[in-house]
Parts: structure tokens; sequence; C-alpha cells
């Protein structure tokens, strides 16, 4: 779908097709990716009654604090498992609600979460958040400008979920791109329908580029996300 044109039952339907093609081809990652979990320890899961009590009060004030609709939380639980990704980047952590949701797949992966906000509160109330949890060894905050920040981590990153300024996408995707995703990565940005206006450019860019598959998905049926799986062969 194209910024800025309606995203009727039809073509969700249609995008959600391709998006699990797109998953299907992902999940198949090499083995040391896919058999890794670490140590043996049991690990956290989002059924425990503590995980399921925190989340629901954290939804409850979701709209205070921008973050992702529980819906799009379990999308994002789901992709981390399902293409068995270890090495993962948020940009825009808010007050961490999204940043659990990817974390508890990585309880299953094996894998880490490197989630950047600038705002200082809620960097702190992430913290504490992630920490209530009992995800704290699975998610490295950092406070700071993520435009400044992202130059400065090493990566490759497998998956990369980008929900901060709507305007900055392009300056991201040419900081993470080519040497920041890994080929067979995923980069996903939030918003994608209903801020399709402020990200124009970015989204005519990388439904365009030759080394992308690019979907728009809505599991709301309300707003959604731009998913672009970068090929394993150019």
């Amino acid at each position: 779908m194209k910024a800025g044109q309606s995203f009727g039952r039809r073509e969700f339907l249609k995008t959600t097709g391709e998006a699990l093609s797109l998953f299907t081809v992902a999940i198949h990652l090499p083995s040391q990716i896919a058999n890794a979990t670490e140590g043996g320890s049991k690990r956290i899961k989002r059924e425990a009654p503590h995980i399921r009590r925190l989340l629901d009060e954290m939804d409850s004030k979701g709209s205070r604090f921008w973050s992702v609709p529980q819906k799009d939380g379990e999308l994002l639980y789901f992709i981390i498992k399902a293409t068995r990704s270890r090495n993962v980047l948020e940009v825009g952590t808010s007050h961490g609600f999204s940043a659990i949701w990817i974390g508890l797949g990585l309880e299953e992966t094996g894998g880490k979460l490197t989630t950047i906000e600038i705002d200082k509160e809620r960097y702190n109330l992430a913290r504490k958040h992630v920490n209530e949890a009992g995800l704290s060894q699975r998610i490295t905050s950092i406070r700071g400008d993520a435009h400044v920040e992202v130059t400065k981590l090493e990566g490759p990153f497998d998956f990369v979920f980008l929900d901060a300024d709507k305007e900055g996408q392009m300056d991201y995707f040419n900081k993470l791109f080519p040497k920041k995703l890994v080929p067979g990565g995923i980069l996903a940005v939030h918003n994608a329908i209903r801020h399709a206006h402020s990200m124009k450019d970015y989204l005519d860019m990388i439904q365009k580029h030759p080394d992308f598959d690019t979907v728009i998905l809505s599991v709301t049926m309300d707003d959604g996300f731009c998913l672009s799986y970068r090929h394993r062969v150019s």
C-alpha cells in the first residue's frame, strides 16, 4: 500500500498473507541461531501472573505514553520467536511496554535487546518496568538521542523496531543499512498507517528498495507496521 491510500479489508487480508509468507521465509535461519537458548535457566513466560498484571497495568496507561497497543506487542513477540531473532534494537522505549514484549520473545531465543529513549522520565519508568518483569539481564536501556546513539552501536542486528520520531525514519535507515542490519533481518516501523504522511519519504523509498521485501500490516485494523525483510542474496 502506498502512503496516503486507504487500508481496506481486502488490502489487509492481502498484506497479512504476504507477511505470513515473509515470516515463513525468515524462520529458516542458521542452526546456531535457531537452536540457541541461554544456559538452561528457567525462562520467564508471558503467562506468568506477575507479567500479566504488569502488562495489563502498562496497557491501561498506554495512550499517555504513546506505546504500542497490546495486539501490536503480541505481534512483536510472535515475530521475534518466529524469526529466532537474537540481537534486537528498539528506537523509542517509552515506558517499556514493547520492550517487555520483545524481551519475552527473546527469552525463548536467548537473545538481547538494546533500547533507546531520549526522555528521562520515560527512560527511568521503562527501566523500573523491565526490572519488575525480571528482564533486566535481557534488556539494555540507553538514554539519549537515538540519531546519535545508533551510530555508537556495533550491531549488526537481526531485528530493528523503530517507534520514535516519525520524520526521522530516513536518517535511522541510513545509519542502519547496510552494516547494522544483517541479510535476512527485519526492519519494523510503527504507525505506518496513521502517520504515513509523516514518513512518506521513507515509505516510498523502502517499498521500492531492491534489497527489501516490504508489507504494510495491521492487526488492530486501526494502525500498524511497515515490515521490511532484507534479502539474503542481493
